[in-house]
């Protein structure tokens, strides 16, 4: 009785709900204000795929266009073969999730759970090479790609030909494996009780077994945080489809959107609406793949 009286009579000391309710509240609205600056560029990107020209370049800024211009995904889709940038992006990024999510979980496995010599100053200079910007990597794994053995013309010792230069398979060749994946999938299998592996071992379950029959099924978090990690380094590269290859028919779609970009100057309505159909499969892919992303974060963890 004599509290809820106290709490009535507004003294300062009294207990307010909206008090304890503020912090979050606050926190509420600066994500709010957070995730409409994160949205805005989209948003405008969006409006700008349907506008036509003269209300793109207006003295004033029009975010509603007073009729939809589609016609800009129609010349968008024409101008850069989009089926076949899509085909090719989608086959390089196919294989670095695979490649990066198979490799990067036994690679973990490896690290967490086997012991060899050297294991610990092999990891660490694995974690080195993560400071490294890939920029200052692009010479050697350029000529890495162009020695390779029995490709492109080259014999056995890398000598003759072009190697992996402008094919698929060049561009594919730096995501194969991830030193992120890696540390991720380590992380993940430290965390993962060692009662249950050596239960399955007493069981008669080899190495094999329990990392495809055990480890496997209970990695969905990490394996989807990977996949999508993976995903977004593949899909949205420029960098290195751009100094591999140079025929029109092996580019990935952020090459072709520099079909765009025109000595008469930038076709902004037709590239916005590139960009758009280049940025709808990253879009739903996240959405069905977030759960993952949070989970898998928190499974992880830090434990070394």
């Amino acid at each position: 009785m004599a509290t809820n009286s106290a709490a009535r009579s507004g003294h300062p000391g009294s207990f307010r709900p909206w008090e304890a309710r503020l912090p979050l509240l606050l926190t509420y609205v600066f994500l709010v204000i957070g995730a409409v600056l994160m949205l805005m560029p989209f948003a405008w990107m969006v409006s700008t795929s349907v506008k036509p020209d003269h209300e793109i370049f207006g003295d004033s800024i029009r975010w509603l266009p007073s009729q939809l211009d589609l016609q800009n995904y129609s010349d968008a889709f024409k101008q850069t073969n989009m089926p076949r940038l899509y085909l090719n992006t989608t086959v390089v990024t196919a294989v670095s999730v695979a490649s990066q999510v198979l490799l990067g979980s036994m690679a973990g496995y490896a690290f967490a759970r086997l012991h060899f010599r050297g294991k610990t100053l092999i990891f660490f200079a694995l974690l080195t090479t993560m400071m490294v910007p890939f920029e200052v990597l692009i010479i050697p794994v350029f000529l890495l790609i162009k020695f390779f053995p029995l490709a492109g013309g080259n014999n056995l010792l890398g000598q003759g030909g072009t190697g992996l230069i402008n094919t698929l398979g060049g561009i594919m060749f730096p995501g194969f494996v991830s030193v992120f994946g890696v540390f991720l999938f380590r992380q993940f299998y430290l965390s993962f009780p060692k009662e249950i592996e050596e239960a399955a071992i007493v069981d008669g379950c080899s190495r094999i077994g329990v990392y495809w029959r055990i480890l496997i099924p209970n990695s969905k978090p990490v394996m989807g945080t990977m996949a999508l990690f993976a995903f977004l380094w593949s899909w949205n590269d420029f960098l290195w489809p751009l100094v591999v290859v140079k025929e029109d028919s092996l580019k990935t779609i952020q090459l072709g959107l520099s079909v765009f970009d025109q000595e008469q100057g930038t076709a902004w309505a037709e590239l916005m609406a590139a960009s758009v159909m280049a940025v709808l499969p990253v879009i739903i892919l996240y959405i069905f793949l977030q759960r993952f992303l949070v989970s898998g974060g928190l499974t992880s963890g830090l434990k070394g």
